[in-house]
């Protein structure tokens, strides 16, 4: 019996691996040990004056994190490191790959068949608030990429803030399976118990994929890290029938399509090979639909390393922000401000990404999701326990603050048919905020007309358009918490005026 870590202090979780462990059979011509003759990588820092660091920032390599900007950090072969040193770049090897080669992965880290079992049974012991789907399935070996919904009723499809949590895009990356698997064991077991997490629960329909790269996890693990530094998923890019190191794989969150050709690289060999197209994976288009059917409000993805917190955007090539920049960095400093440091000097930093290829941008863009990319840890699998659980600790307090964040200041009600009282899917803006060079109409969800829309309190004009419909536009104002407002829309034709007012057999005595 082996049970999951529980900072809440509630009971942990136990999860009986031999009764619902999943065994994936073997796939022929894709063994278990590393390629003898793949190319070996080293984390390396960069030293360069300033305006070089900036320049290599814009070439495709395998930085280890962003957060480290005057003197970064990356994993690059032999060939990049004499191609920089020639350039005039300082290169300190901090760590050979092969030192690394052979460790298992210490006991505390889940792997994917015990991250399996540990979903099933919490849908087994917690059925009344925890259902698990399989949202989609992987490139290569198509194993499931599941996700465990938990609200109080899982079952259905509520008209509720939906918030999203998700881990490794990045097979090398396992710390955002535990914090997801820890947030989900927090919730479950102080649901009834805590009035925080209970009111969560009830409130919201939260939404967890621990592991968006199974292929690449199932990998490095397998091989006892014999490739710890593997990123990629596992697409067999030269068709050949095996793991090929050097040449398979593609870059999750290289691969969304936002400014695709904008990050990343082009070369199937680089381990920021944003594959052939844009959602060319099963994992990333799983994510996709996801995020398109449930419409998120929130959305955390994990990462390692670097103890940053990322918000939406810096628009390539230009000086524009996102339209809600500065509602975005509020929440990125507030989020920030909860997740402790390693060395316990201060909290976590926090700044924008680009607005290319990755999750976070077209989540943004695309569904209106205000996603915020977590760089945990400073390295990528951190192999001492109390370092391990304190990482894991500290971004349970940045998960619970988004949580509360999901409750407003903001904007939120249904879009309904003056005639019919039926939902309608309208596109709804907020004039002072929207720019639509920059991003695609926010719209209200076509099964319940609901809409959110998070913002900083203040006045501003609603602006509901739809082409059937009249236009609908008021002034409204937002304090501390979601200010609900109902909008009916009334068929071209209708006159003017009725657009402000419920159908009949809503009003009072009709």
């Amino acid at each position: 019996m082996r049970r999951l870590f529980s900072p809440a202090g509630g009971t942990p979780l136990p999860v009986t691996i031999s009764l619902f462990l999943l065994f994936l059979p073997a796939i022929p011509g894709f063994g278990s040990s590393s390629d003898p003759g793949a190319t070996e990588r080293c984390l390396v820092r960069i030293h360069a004056p300033p305006a070089k660091i900036e320049a290599l920032f814009k070439r495709p390599l395998d930085f280890a994190s962003h957060a480290f900007r005057e003197r970064p950090l990356a994993v690059l072969t032999a060939e990049e490191i004499d191609s920089l040193a020639a350039e005039g770049y300082g290169i300190e090897i901090l760590e050979r790959e092969s030192r690394l080669a052979g460790v298992p992965l210490d006991p505390f880290y889940h792997t994917l068949e015990e991250t399996q079992a540990f979903l099933r049974q919490a849908e087994l012991t917690h059925p009344h608030i925890a259902k698990l789907q399989a949202i989609g399935q992987t490139t290569l070996w198509n194993l499931p990429l599941l996700a465990l919904k938990i609200s109080d009723h899982p079952e259905i499809d509520e008209d509720e803030p939906t918030v999203l949590f998700d881990g490794m895009h990045h097979a090398r990356e396992p710390l955002g399976n535990e914090i997801c698997l820890a947030l989900i064991d927090t919730l479950l077991f102080g649901y009834g118990k805590e009035a925080r997490i209970t009111s969560w629960v009830d409130d919201f329909e939260i939404w967890v994929v621990p592991i968006m790269n199974p292929d690449g996890y199932k990998y490095i693990v397998d091989q006892a890290l014999g490739s710890p530094w593997w990123r990629k998923n596992l697409r067999d890019n030269n068709q050949n029938g095996r793991i090929d190191p050097d040449y398979d794989g593609v870059d999750l969150n290289r691969n969304y399509d936002w400014n695709w050709t904008e990050a990343g690289s082009s070369n199937p060999a680089d381990w920021t090979y944003r594959g052939p197209w844009a959602f060319s994976e099963s994992e990333t288009r799983a994510k996709r639909d996801l995020a398109l059917r449930e419409k998120f409000v929130l959305s955390l993805t994990y990462h390692s390393s670097g103890e940053i917190v990322y918000y939406q955007w810096s628009w390539p090539n230009t000086s524009a922000r996102a339209p809600d920049h500065s509602l975005l960095q509020e929440i990125a400093a507030g989020l920030a401000g909860k997740i402790k440091k390693k060395d316990g000097m201060g909290t976590y930093d926090y700044g924008r990404q680009t607005a290319a290829s990755q999750s976070g941008p077209w989540m943004y863009a695309v569904t209106g999701a205000l996603e915020f990319l977590v760089e945990t840890g400073t390295t990528f699998i951190p192999l001492d326990l109390a370092e391990i659980e304190s990482i894991v600790a500290s971004n349970l307090e940045g998960a619970f603050y988004i949580l509360d964040r999901a409750r407003g200041p903001g904007l939120t009600g249904r879009i309904i048919d003056g005639r019919t009282g039926g939902p309608v899917e309208a596109d709804v803006s907020i004039v002072e905020i929207d720019d639509f060079r920059y991003i695609l109409p926010r719209k209200s969800d076509p099964n319940t007309g609901r809409y959110t829309r998070l913002l900083r309190p203040g006045k501003y004009t609603l602006k509901i358009i739809h082409p059937f419909y009249l236009p609908y536009c008021a002034s409204v104002e937002v304090g501390s918490s979601l200010k609900q407002k109902n909008v009916y829309l009334f068929p071209l034709g209708d006159r003017p005026g009725d657009k402000d007012r419920a159908p009949r057999k809503d009003r009072p005595g009709g």
